[in-house]
């Protein structure tokens, strides 16, 4: 069937969200296509936490890759002229995308006033049919900013690949029968039965993901605490904490046993506690003592 209508829908993305996500889906109802535009620049919002141009180009490309008539494309601003000087070669690239398209109606779906005036100053002259829309953004009232400024209150808002970016990652480490995989499925537990794996991949894309995994005897850069329980092998332990950069990151469980708490179970897990708080600012309620 040939395909006569796109649907163009762009922003920054950072992060896209269940608004987008409606947007988009309205997009591809009216659309035989869809174009999502990802924009921005060295240095903007998303890369200001971690989140720059490319990763939210790769994320979104992910999030469609099982939608054959949405496309995902980058627009990079990096060189281009700040606003309101930079329109014409803003839309100049934006308007460059199109070209491998061959629809002859293209919409244009933007969420700010000043696109419309900006946009249908500057269509091409040639023999497609352009047209600008408004998005309503009022039916679902959330916005990139409010998640970035507290992610876990918004958690359900985000998109899941975008997800695996605010996710706190917390690993166990220790000696063989030192209890490592009971606390990480306890603390988990703890949490909303938040998942735990040796895998961080699986943790972090699990359905039960709410902001935070705990990964058992597995170490990775990314994580962002390492709760260690003190063994006769702390030294290499150690070793492969520093080699994974991790040394800053590392808590260890050192709590003593006493007649109470023979074992030190319980010292361990409130001190593991106490340390997700400080290190990722996530809360775990738990007894005084």
């Amino acid at each position: 069937m040939e395909k006569k209508r796109l649907g163009v829908y762009f922003g920054t993305f950072a992060p896209f969200h269940k608004g987008h996500q409606q947007q988009i889906y309205k997009c591809a109802a009216l659309n035989d296509q869809v174009l999502l535009v990802v924009s921005g620049y060295t240095d903007d919002r998303g890369d200001k936490i971690g989140l720059p141009l490319s990763q939210r180009y790769q994320y979104l490309q992910e999030a469609f890759a099982d939608e054959a008539d949405i496309n995902v494309a980058m627009l990079d601003e990096t060189d281009l002229p700040p606003m309101p000087q930079g329109w014409d070669a803003w839309f100049t690239r934006l308007f460059g995308l199109l070209k491998k398209y061959q629809s002859q109606e293209i919409t244009f779906y933007v969420g700010e006033p000043e696109y419309v005036t900006e946009l249908g100053a500057r269509f091409p002259q040639d023999t497609r049919t352009y047209k600008v829309e408004m998005a309503d953004r009022q039916d679902i009232k959330i916005s990139a900013t409010e998640i970035r400024e507290n992610p876990l209150l918004h958690w359900n808002e985000i998109n899941p690949v975008f997800r695996r970016h605010f996710t706190k990652i917390v690993g166990i480490i220790g000696g063989r029968k030192s209890g490592k995989s009971t606390l990480a499925r306890r603390l988990a537990r703890s949490f909303n039965n938040a998942p735990f794996a040796e895998k961080i991949e699986q943790a972090i894309t699990s359905a039960g993901n709410q902001g935070i995994v705990f990964i058992d005897n597995t170490l990775s850069p990314d994580m962002d605490l390492v709760l260690l329980i003190p063994s006769d092998n702390d030294a290499a332990l150690l070793k492969k904490i520093a080699e994974q950069g991790l040394t800053e990151k590392v808590v260890r469980l050192d709590d003593e046993e006493t007649i109470r708490d023979m074992r030190a179970y319980l010292g361990r897990y409130y001190h593991a506690i106490d340390a997700i708080s400080q290190y990722t600012g996530i809360q775990i309620d738990r007894l005084k003592y």
